[in-house]
């Protein structure tokens, strides 16, 4: 069963295949206004700084980032761990809801730097939730729902990210975020993250035989909760 995306219809043309727009245009992620990321740019800005992050190379401008993909520069969403000051933020605050808390430590296939950084990480974060959901049984009951993910995201050859149970989690135009040290910090998506839309540049994209929704390296399924169509996060693609 495939619910319709309410950005999705037979008419549908992909960002990346619209005209180019300036780099004027775009606004900074944590700022109000249009991110137009999936879209592409005539030109890259002037004087834009090279990066390399996660696997991908990035080019710096102005608070935008672009990345290129078949020789075109499209806007995209920041690397993580960019942070921007929570006052561009503090009156729409969109807090991510988590359907489920790993308390295991788990063990992927996948294995490159990026994701070895990913499995430090989550071998820390399972030993809070363990220790958190020994005193709250909403997040131990939820370990059947972290198993059946894990198992599924393993299948499809992706790698999960898991969410602290002791940690907010926000979320805005594709991106996840946390609050830390007075600033918000941009996160690899956490497996188990619902949100209620996709942005526009998602794609469609099939796994095992199955339709998933892919934004950047994050896989997306479908979910049904009190009779609505929602999306979660379910794992990360390899770079």
């Amino acid at each position: 069963m495939t619910p319709v995306n309410q950005n999705r219809n037979d008419r549908r043309t992909a960002p990346r295949d619209r005209q180019p727009i300036h780099y004027e245009q775009i606004a900074c992620f944590g700022h109000h206004g249009p991110h137009y990321f999936g879209y592409h740019v005539h030109a890259l800005p002037p004087h834009c700084v090279h990066h390399h992050y996660w696997g991908h190379d990035y080019w710096f401008y102005d608070g935008i980032y672009y990345r290129c993909w078949d020789g075109r520069y499209y806007v995209s969403r920041p690397p993580y761990g960019y942070w921007f000051e929570r006052t561009a933020y503090e009156l729409e605050l969109i807090a991510c809801r988590i359907a489920y808390y790993s308390t295991l430590d788990r063990i992927y296939d996948t294995v490159d730097e990026n994701y070895r950084t990913i499995t430090e990480q989550n071998r820390i974060i399972a030993e809070n939730n363990a220790t958190i959901a020994a005193q709250n049984a909403a997040i131990a009951s939820g370990q059947q729902l972290a198993n059946g993910s894990y198992e599924l995201a393993r299948r499809l050859g992706l790698v999960q990210s898991f969410a602290d149970a002791s940690l907010e989690y926000y979320y805005d135009d594709g991106i996840f975020f946390i609050l830390k040290n007075g600033k918000y910090v941009t996160i690899v998506p956490p497996a188990g993250a619902i949100v209620e839309k996709l942005p526009e540049d998602y794609e469609t994209i099939v796994l095992g035989g199955q339709e998933y929704y892919k934004l950047d390296d994050t896989v997306f399924r479908v979910i049904i909760s009190e009779g609505k169509a929602l999306f979660e996060v379910l794992g990360q693609l390899p770079s």
